[in-house]
């Protein structure tokens, strides 16, 4: 669909909601932001109820799957938008080369996305969810363009991704000596000094302590849930054929330096409400972060919710909840 029939159709359904303000949102397509065709998927009970776009992680990891699987619930209370970004997802399968894999780029064409979403659904506000890599997305655009967002959600928020992977190895440590697990401290040692003949860059290394961190259950806390998102990931017919691992390496390679190069504590205030959805048994994305980050956070309003039994996929450990929370935190 090029750009032209995408601005008609917005007009065409704008200029019909206001006759019928109460139909039901069903829409799969690729909209064009900043000059490249990217997936977008819309759901909502009703085309009244307020929009909430949600900014998947990864990088290079889309959830549009995961939320239909595990979040569908949100449809009931929000127009749900489903966004994968280039490099990623439906986005990546049409455009395997994509050119606009850096953090500006994605915060900018999730700036244009706000604004066609604004205008779609006459909404001069919309709700703004951010996860995991996604919440760097999100976070800057809360701060740069809060006359935008009702409220910020952060979920699995990352602030400092090198002090938290400093953090996680403290973790980790603790939790091998505990256990008397040699082969974990020696990895470990191996990460700490920087060994290249165990991992070649920043990002490897970042993938070789995820995998310990994942073994001591600080990636996903419930095995069992992480069981269901492997399912949900093949379940639908337009993902079965997605390469997942490919698209990840695409983009992460890509985005690696803004990704490590991420420090966030230089926001200091929020001009908008600003939600933060941890699992209290992240060390994936350390949650304690997010906690002393919030603390220190101006905003007209914050709350920090925990999910007691979850790890950084709180949206799928706890799923129910996480929507339940959802639908009372986020006014109607």
């Amino acid at each position: 669909m090029n750009h032209f029939v995408s601005v008609a159709l917005i007009a065409l359904f704008a200029g019909c909601q206001s006759e019928n303000p109460a139909q039901k949102v069903e829409e799969k397509s690729f909209i064009e932001l900043g000059g490249e065709e990217q997936y977008v998927e819309m759901t909502g009970g009703s085309s009244t109820n307020p929009v909430l776009l949600f900014i998947h992680g990864g990088p290079g990891w889309p959830q549009t799957p995961q939320l239909r699987y595990f979040n569908s619930d949100l449809s009931k209370d929000f127009i749900v938008v489903a966004w994968d970004q280039p490099g990623c997802g439906q986005s990546f399968m049409k455009n395997p080369r994509s050119g606009h894999l850096s953090i500006r780029q994605i915060i900018e064409d999730a700036h244009e996305l706000t604004q066609i979403l604004k205008k779609k659904f006459a909404q001069d506000k919309i709700y703004l969810a951010g996860y995991s890599w996604g919440s760097i997305v999100g976070l800057h655009l809360a701060q740069q363009y809060p006359e935008d967002y009702r409220t910020y959600v952060g979920i699995g928020q990352v602030i400092h991704m090198r002090r938290g992977i400093e953090l996680s190895r403290q973790w980790l440590t603790e939790k091998a000596t505990e256990k008397g697990d040699s082969e974990t401290l020696a990895a470990l040692s191996r990460l700490a000094e920087k060994d290249s003949s165990f991992c070649r860059s920043e990002l490897d290394c970042f993938l070789k302590q995820y995998e310990l961190i994942r073994k001591y259950g600080g990636a996903t806390h419930n095995p069992q849930a992480e069981t269901e998102e492997e399912k949900a990931m093949v379940l639908y017919e337009d993902y079965r054929s997605y390469d997942w691992y490919k698209g990840f390496e695409f983009s992460a390679q890509r985005l690696e330096k803004d990704m490590f190069d991420t420090d966030l504590t230089f926001i200091r205030k929020l001009e908008l409400p600003a939600l933060f959805l941890e699992g209290r048994h992240d060390w994936n994305v350390p949650s304690v972060l997010t906690e002393q980050f919030m603390e220190a956070l101006e905003a007209p309003k914050k709350e920090l919710v925990w999910f007691e039994d979850s790890g950084h996929g709180l949206l799928y450990e706890e799923a129910d909840r996480f929507n339940s929370i959802l639908a009372q935190k986020l006014p109607k």
